[in-house]
């Protein structure tokens, strides 16, 4: 059997430069994607930052102002990467946070303060600053690497 070595350099000469390109592409879709969970993260502090705000709003003056929910509503399904109880810690206080939203809207239709009093916003302050605390410790470990951290300490996938 004899090779045609003229055929198999043209059949290279088209497959190494498709390889390259799909290795270049796994490697720029694993930096995008810890690029958009750091963004994640990041929005989710800001979220819980305006929460903790309106806590101390809530405080000093009965307010109408609803807790914001939307960065967790649209990232909690898509989160594996942070650990489980940093994970269940965050949707609890998102559960307070949605529970405290209703309560608002039955005193906005009810148009009475005495619905606003009744609720008890300091129930929130652990779990979000529980919340907030483990999300800063989770970039502080992963703004810097390609892949993100577990909570046991090794690598996710």
């Amino acid at each position: 059997m004899d090779f045609d070595w003229s055929e198999i350099g043209k059949v290279l000469g088209y497959l190494v430069p498709i390889i390259i390109l799909i290795l270049v592409n796994v490697f720029f879709r694993k930096q995008q994607e810890q690029k958009r969970r750091l963004t994640v993260v990041r929005s989710l502090l800001s979220e819980i930052e305006t929460n903790q705000k309106y806590i101390e709003a809530f405080a000093l003056q009965w307010q109408t102002k609803k807790f914001k929910t939307g960065n967790w509503k649209r990232n909690k399904d898509k989160m594996d990467y942070i650990g489980q109880s940093l994970h269940a810690t965050l949707a609890g206080a998102y559960e307070i946070a949605e529970e405290f939203n209703r309560e608002i809207d039955v005193a906005k239709q009810h148009k009475s303060v005495s619905y606003l009093a009744s609720i008890r916003v300091d129930r929130l302050k652990d779990p979000l600053a529980k919340s907030k605390q483990g999300l800063e410790e989770w970039l502080q470990l992963n703004k810097s690497r390609k892949e993100p951290v577990r909570e046991g300490g090794g690598f996710a996938s």
